[in-house]
């Protein structure tokens, strides 16, 4: 990965991912499915293919670059030091992690992104109904190519408008509402999440998503599962600036931790950045990932 900073983009991300497979053979990059916009959800892992897996995911909103950013950084630190049986943060990677598997998908919502940078027209062939939502400033976009909230669009507590009241009639959501979309899972992308998550046994996952210096955690309500979410949790938040906190409704509707740790019976963890988690230069960028390195590590051995 260049060490020279640059603004998150899909085309850049599609760079990254060649990178990826022409520096490192032996890690994998595939694609989960695609977007409405036809642009594709890259899924990347690298370590013992018969291994425990471990997922990461970002990128749910638009508001995430930073975050893919860390992301990708992260799976070429991995790869790094697995091919010269390095370390990162102190710790030998080919022991630590022996038995594991790391799975990334750096980016879950590549539209959003290409939405906030183009406008409409990154919308593709949606660039019509992302222009009739009357937006004045799209690089605040958060949502999808069909309007949609992805980060409420799971199948837990799923409303379509989890934050918004209605209006007087009860029949129109109020102008700025965030959408969750019709049904659970109704998106390209939620689905092709859920059909990784359902079809791979993940250990855990880890969601890196907006900031605040905060981690949540979601326990599964099965109590044969192994391990000690609390504890885990109390170890990440440890390793950085963050505190512990809980979500409710409805920060909570409709997200990716919460359905994960309901469906896979898995523990789920969401890390909020300490600093702005929108870096514009190399300096908040190199800053953003040495307070994240060592949770993100600590996320794949625990």
């Amino acid at each position: 990965m260049p060490n020279d900073y640059e603004p998150f983009t899909y085309p850049y991300a599609k760079r990254l991912c060649a990178q990826m497979l022409a520096a490192y053979p032996f890690a994998a990059v595939s694609v989960l499915g695609r977007t409405v916009s036809k642009r594709a959800i890259f899924a990347l892992s690298v370590g013992d293919a018969a291994g425990e897996p471990v997922l990461f995911v970002s990128g749910l909103s638009g508001a995430d670059g930073g975050e893919c950013l860390l992301l990708y950084r992260f799976f070429e630190r991995l790869c790094r030091a697995f091919r010269r049986d390095g370390t990162l943060c102190g710790v030998k990677l080919r022991q630590s992690l022996r038995g594991r598997r790391v799975v990334v998908v750096p980016c879950l919502n590549p539209d959003a992104v290409e939405i906030r940078r183009a406008g409409p027209l990154g919308a593709g062939t949606y660039a019509g109904l992302v222009a009739r939502t009357g937006t004045e400033d799209y690089a605040h976009w958060c949502a999808n190519a069909r309007g949609v909230h992805i980060e409420h669009n799971f199948a837990s507590c799923h409303t379509p408008y989890p934050f918004e009241k209605f209006g007087k009639d009860g029949a129109q959501p109020e102008k700025g509402a965030v959408y969750a979309g019709p049904a659970p899972e109704s998106e390209a992308e939620t689905q092709a999440l859920t059909r990784l998550c359902c079809s791979t046994a993940f250990r855990q996952a880890v969601l890196l998503h907006g900031v605040g210096g905060r981690i949540f955690w979601s326990a599964p309500d099965a109590p044969d599962v192994p391990g000690d979410v609390p504890l885990m949790a109390r170890i990440l938040a440890a390793a950085g600036e963050y505190t512990l906190s809980a979500k409710s409704p409805p920060l909570s509707c409709g997200s990716f931790p919460d359905w994960f740790a309901t469906t896979c019976g898995a523990p789920a963890f969401e890390l909020a950045a300490v600093r702005a988690a929108e870096p514009e230069t190399q300096a908040e960028f190199d800053a953003l990932w040495q307070e994240t390195q060592e949770v993100l590590l600590l996320s794949a051995m625990l």
